[in-house]
């Protein structure tokens, strides 16, 4: 007869993260083993909080599969149109009048240049202005349209040139396509540090999605050597080299039909 071996749970490797795909026991009134994954865990622990409260002003925004519309979910509603097949085009804040779109994916690791060599690009600014400035959009494009082949910003290997052609689409190639995207202004990533743990929360929720971490380049220049960059986990807000350092990019956008 064949002998089951088991394993003492003491005897495991403990971690401190959980992957997206990965699954917990659970075991219902009747003894019964199943999984539930982490997306499911966390919305059901979250079914016993106001998450209306909890997580006013920030959504999952998608393009509806069936009709291409722009809809925006509640996180706890999120796991569910998941699960039915919606992709999320990012995580929605709703804030100053406006609404902002944070990318679920980010630059790879090690993060970007803003630029090949020194550019003076638009209006630059003092701290007080950058936090002031919330036209990312504009910004990204001035950047983009002062590219040259001795001072490139305009391709994928930049900062800018990276947000401008980043895409997030349904299954049918409907939603916030290349060139709807841009690379946030110091004011903006002052509204995403501001919504942090609660735009992570989100992202926690999106299948294949990164959480926000560490400094950011925005497109806010400070001189022709340095543009703004911010650790968005604590509103630290200072010059960087646009040459010489690379940092993360993370793209923004608008909620758009």
């Amino acid at each position: 007869m064949d002998v089951k071996k088991t394993k003492k749970l003491s005897g495991q490797t403990a971690t401190t993260t959980v992957a997206a795909t990965e699954k917990f026991v659970k075991v219902d009134a009747a003894d019964k083993v199943t999984l539930i994954s982490l997306s499911d865990m966390k919305a059901a622990v979250m079914g016993g909080i106001d998450s209306r409260q909890v997580m006013e002003g920030v959504y999952i925004m998608y393009h509806r599969e069936a009709s291409g519309s722009a809809l925006m979910a509640s996180p706890t509603e999120w796991p569910g149109r998941q699960n039915s097949g919606e992709i999320a085009d990012g995580v929605a804040v709703v804030t100053a009048g406006r609404v902002l779109v944070v990318a679920p994916t980010e630059s790879a690791s090690g993060g970007l240049q803003w630029c090949s060599a020194p550019l003076t690009v638009g209006t630059e600014k003092d701290r007080e202005g950058a936090l002031a400035d919330l036209n990312g959009k504009a910004n990204t494009v001035a950047a983009l349209s002062a590219s040259t082949s001795a001072a490139v910003t305009d391709t994928s290997a930049y900062a800018a040139g990276f947000c401008n052609q980043y895409s997030r689409v349904n299954a049918n190639g409907v939603g916030l396509t290349a060139g709807r995207w841009w690379l946030p202004s110091a004011g903006e990533m002052l509204l995403i540090a501001a919504n942090f743990y609660k735009i992570n929360y989100c992202l926690s929720l999106i299948a294949g999605a990164a959480q926000l971490s560490g400094c950011y380049w925005t497109s806010t220049k400070g001189n022709k050597n340095s543009a703004w960059r911010m650790y968005v986990a604590d509103f630290n807000l200072f010059n960087g080299n646009v040459v010489s350092e690379k940092q993360g990019v993370r793209p923004v956008s608008a909620f758009l039909q």
